[in-house]
């Protein structure tokens, strides 16, 4: 597990350009042409601005949704809430967060609410190793959404972490302070999967419906899904854009890359998700 400090987020994310690509006329998921809606390729709450029209349907919509908003709620809530990052529920943010203080040394743990804009967030990503579809033709080999490995970063709205930490404990009058974070691995890799499909159907025509990484996408079937997903395990400086987007074909296998770096400005982890060619469909 790796723990630094992120500067203060005031000002400091940029927006991503926005751009609505060509109507798909399909579902990238199952092929259905029924019922369909747009698609974010990032997710809206995370800032992305990029929409590919007419491209879920009514009955995958819902899976890919969930997956996001597992994500977005549990893992990066307390950094949209205090950077402002677009919600849907705006209304319903929340003035104040539960912070974990134990108020004595032999104390037991307990919650106590702060202001939003006071809160230390922690805001994590999962490690794994590279996608063993670029090493490997054995899917089964592959594990599932695990890893044992965790970028992780401690911010503020507008003050250094740690000195915000000592003075919440003055302030609260207690001995401790814990930030929490959470990482839901499975729901990740699933939101990996649909930027992935989604970005690869907009900038490509490339269209991988009903294929295994679809059903990585939907959370239908997370058995071996690391054979498709993976990431570079080191720390990266910080990128200059919201989030970086690119795909490549790998030279040494018959795969399609994706390169998917979210929130690159905070220096997080780049993630690579292999498409096979074998799953591709002519459209």
């Amino acid at each position: 597990m790796t723990q630094t400090n992120l500067p203060p987020l005031h000002s400091y994310l940029p927006a991503q350009p926005s751009r609505t690509y060509a109507p798909v006329e399909g579902c990238i998921y199952c092929g259905s042409m029924e019922k369909l809606s747009d698609e974010h390729i990032i997710p809206l709450g995370l800032g992305g601005r990029l929409v590919l029209p007419r491209a879920s349907c009514s009955m995958c919509s819902p899976k890919t949704s969930k997956q996001e908003r597992t994500c977005l709620r549990t893992m990066y809530g307390p950094l949209r809430l205090l950077y402002g990052l677009p919600s849907r529920r705006r209304r319903e943010r929340p003035s104040s967060l539960q912070l974990k203080v134990k108020k004595m040394p032999e104390s037991e743990w307990e919650y106590v609410p702060v202001p939003q804009d006071r809160y230390p967030f922690l805001i994590t990503f999962p490690y794994f190793e590279a996608p063993a579809a670029m090493y490997t033709v054995d899917v089964s080999s592959a594990a599932g959404p695990v890893t044992s490995n965790l970028w992780i970063r401690g911010g503020s709205p507008h003050y250094d972490f740690n000195q915000l930490l000592q003075s919440l404990v003055e302030e609260l009058g207690v001995y401790s302070v814990m930030p929490e974070s959470k990482a839901d691995v499975s729901a990740f890799c699933s939101l990996l999967a649909k930027v992935a499909l989604s970005y690869l159907a907009a900038e490509a025509s490339i269209f991988a419906p009903r294929s295994r990484l679809a059903q990585i996408a939907l959370g239908e079937d997370m058995s071996n899904c690391l054979y498709y997903i993976g990431s570079v395990k080191k720390d990266e400086p910080p990128g200059e854009r919201l989030h970086d987007l690119s795909f490549g074909r790998h030279l040494h296998t018959d795969c399609i890359l994706v390169r998917i770096r979210l929130l690159s400005k905070l220096g997080t982890p780049t993630y690579f998700v292999a498409l096979p060619r074998k799953e591709v469909v002519k459209k």
